[in-house]
């Protein structure tokens, strides 16, 4: 009977991340807030991870990380790496020393979307020569803050997918 919802779950998050993906691509779909929309991935990735074990949410960072890479980034597998060992570290410190809460949710949603961003714009922007300190307040920090907002609603959606789509 667990396999069953299992399935069901992992396949509700799976089409998350492709409803997703499409959101975040299709263009004029999603308003973009002073130039910048959201990386939905990272918020998606993140809190998936926060409720499910450790190999079932590195996958999920694995999948969430290529759709970004294949959506935002020139520089594919930057994403793909870094959401996979993220994912797979949230969940071994959520499953073994952390409680699931808004609060905690919101927290390392924010300081992974701070420093997946933050060092994508150091490596692979500012080491480049292409920009400098006011290009990332211009282009990258509403993209943060859009990516952090949408987190809040991803973590819910997550939460419920959890809950409601386990043995009773």
């Amino acid at each position: 009977m667990e396999r069953r919802f299992t399935f069901f779950r992992f396949m509700a998050y799976s089409l998350e991340l492709l409803l997703l993906f499409i959101l975040q691509t299709t263009p004029n779909l999603l308003p973009e807030v002073f130039g910048g929309k959201p990386l939905l991935m990272i918020p998606a990735a993140v809190t998936i991870a926060l409720m499910e074990e450790q190999i079932p949410a590195m996958f999920f960072g694995l999948a969430g990380g290529a759709l970004l890479d294949l959506a935002f980034s020139d520089n594919l597998g930057y994403y793909t790496i870094m959401l996979t060992l993220i994912c797979f570290v949230i969940s071994l410190i959520f499953r073994d020393y952390m409680v699931v809460s808004f609060l905690n949710a919101m927290g390392f949603t924010s300081a992974v979307t701070i420093a997946v961003v933050g060092l994508y714009y150091l490596f692979f922007i500012a080491l480049a020569g292409k920009g400098d300190f006011m290009y990332f307040v211009n282009h990258y920090i509403s993209r943060i803050v859009y990516t952090i907002v949408c987190a809040v609603v991803l973590y819910f959606i997550n939460k419920f997918l959890f809950r409601n789509l386990r043995s009773l």
